[in-house]
């Protein structure tokens, strides 16, 4: 539900195919198409043209693995261009990729390495992974740096972080690039 919304606020044209006709209804009037069916049934995912679509998700999660295991192949089979596939365990995951899954999320996991990390990090407001490895953060200044230039934190000598912009006063006031002093 959450997925379908953000991808409708982000202007996406969003179709769901859900076997509870429940969680269909809830949607209905907010997507583009709401289709009451299995993604087991490839009658169904032959009907709905997959191969049209940018990207199909198969969030098929806990309540089966075999038929997560088989969306994806149907998917697969049936053109989809990219298949991004919910998976619960590092062997879920790497079947699903065997079968040609282009991308996969663990949800669970995400989450709770996310709020490991604002437990552990107090000071870390946002965060936004730009590539393995390579992160954006949006922290709260230490108050031992207060009154400070970034020359005198020297962070990219200490921590090896680049500063990429400062947020000035309440206003959300930014300065992109800012300079060292």
């Amino acid at each position: 539900r959450a997925l379908a919304l953000g991808l409708v606020e982000g202007g996406a044209d969003v179709s769901v195919l859900d076997p509870r006709e429940d969680r269909i209804a809830d949607l209905s009037s907010r997507i583009s198409q709401a289709i009451i069916g299995s993604g087991t049934d490839e009658r169904v995912l032959r009907g709905l043209d997959v191969e049209t679509f940018d990207q199909v998700v198969n969030a098929i999660g806990e309540e089966s693995l075999e038929a997560s295991i088989v969306c994806t192949q149907l998917l697969r089979e049936l053109g989809a261009k990219e298949v991004i596939a919910r998976v619960v365990s590092d062997l879920h995951k790497r079947i699903v990729e065997s079968l040609g899954a282009t991308r996969t999320i663990h949800p669970e996991e995400h989450t709770a390495k996310t709020l490991a990390r604002r437990i552990a990090r107090p000071e870390l407001r946002s965060e936004l992974e730009l590539a393995e490895g390579a992160r954006l953060l949006e922290l709260a200044l230490p108050e031992k740096w207060i009154g400070k230039t970034l020359a005198d934190v020297d962070l990219r000598k200490r921590y090896g972080v680049t500063v990429v912009a400062v947020r000035t006063g309440s206003e959300g006031g930014r300065r992109l690039v800012p300079s060292p002093s």
